[in-house]
């Protein structure tokens, strides 16, 4: 089970690389807000999880691991931010960044039951 900052990492990298857009570190850390340091940590040790391949020095790309977890957490946490921009009335920006909270935070069965309850209300 991925921890919160992985989470975090993770998604950052599968917004950062769609429309396969090369991925790097630094660019990472600006998205997750923290320094590159902590970023080349963070992404070896998902390097080592098999979620990301990483060329030393060089881009990051998701793994058929990563893409299959991030696109769960990416589509979770679209389906949150909807209905927390539609229902409470936040901002796109705001209610971005708490569905990914919500995401990362929760177990993965709370996260899918509530984007279940969500799909289905």
């Amino acid at each position: 089970m991925l921890t919160y900052s992985q989470k975090k990492y993770l998604f950052a990298i599968y917004k950062l690389g769609q429309n396969g857009k090369d991925v790097r570190s630094a660019e990472v850390a600006k998205i997750v807000g923290v320094s590159k340091a902590s970023t080349v940590s963070m992404t070896q040790k998902l390097c080592d999880s098999g979620y990301i391949d990483k060329e030393h020095y060089g881009q990051i790309a998701l793994t058929d691991i990563g893409v299959k977890e991030a696109n769960s957490l990416f589509t979770k946490c679209l389906i949150i931010r909807d209905f927390l921009s539609k229902n409470l009335d936040l901002t796109e920006e705001q209610a971005d960044a708490d569905a990914v909270a919500i995401v990362s935070h929760v177990s993965e069965e709370t996260a899918e039951r509530l984007a279940d309850y969500i799909l289905n209300k």
